[in-house]
């Protein structure tokens, strides 16, 4: 468990994250994983955020409720969730120093792909979408926040704004759930692990009603080149992560 300091930086963070979340769709899950490292340690990471991200993309889902693309979710899903469980199951296996360097590699390179990613060539049709789910769940069973890899498809499908959150939250949802019917297989979820990951998870339903709140009010190249900058501060972190 945390001591009060390390608390009131999770407590910050996740109201930070969801805030992110809330405008861009994703980032919160990139916020929190590596101050949950920092505050807890690497091996704990996953679990926690995974029980904070069910909770808060349920806050998303709630505040655009009316806008999911449910022919996109299903699709997706189907390939998402056996996928996220085969990663979990390989995460348990993985020793400390090789997270550091997955999740580490992961936040850095997700800097570059996004850009790539978001080219006028890419084209995403529905029939693309089961693939598209287990490449990304196999990805989130191994480092849970995968947001900046699931975005640029989503956008080259067609979707913006409320529909683009929305729809981005109930896949992310239903990999969260797969990760953590798994991670209670594989006794990585504790008691403390549900009592942070809820604490954390509560707090973010005000931080997305505040970033639904800043949606129509921030540029989109602003907001992305600050994330982009916090992708890569976050991801050198691990690195120098020693817990």
């Amino acid at each position: 468990m945390p001591d009060l300091l390390g608390w009131a930086v999770l407590v910050g963070g996740a109201l930070v994250g969801s805030v992110v979340g809330g405008v861009a769709g994703f980032g919160a899950g990139l916020v929190l994983l590596p101050i949950i490292a920092w505050t807890l340690g690497v091996r704990e990471a996953a679990p926690v955020l995974t029980i904070t991200m069910l909770l808060g993309n349920v806050s998303r889902i709630w505040w655009s409720r009316g806008e999911i693309d449910r022919a996109v979710t299903v699709r997706f899903l189907a390939g998402a969730v056996p996928a996220t469980a085969l990663g979990a199951v390989l995460y348990a296996g993985v020793s400390v120093e090789s997270l550091r360097w997955v999740m580490g590699g992961f936040l850095i390179a997700a800097v570059p792909a996004r850009r790539l990613l978001l080219t006028r060539w890419l084209h995403i049709r529905l029939r693309h979408f089961p693939v598209l789910g287990a490449a990304v769940g196999m990805l989130s069973g191994l480092v849970v926040a995968t947001g900046p890899v699931l975005t640029p498809f989503l956008l080259a499908h067609g979707l913006r704004r409320g529909a683009y959150i929305a729809t981005e939250a109930v896949c992310a949802l239903g990999m969260h759930a797969a990760r953590a019917a798994t991670f209670t297989r594989l006794s990585l979820l504790t008691w403390d692990t549900l009592l942070v990951g809820g604490a954390l998870g509560s707090v973010m339903f005000a931080g997305s009603w505040l970033g639904r709140r800043l949606l129509d009010r921030m540029t989109d190249r602003a907001f992305l080149l600050l994330v982009e900058a916090l992708l890569l501060v976050m991801g050198l972190q691990f690195f120098v992560v020693s817990r």
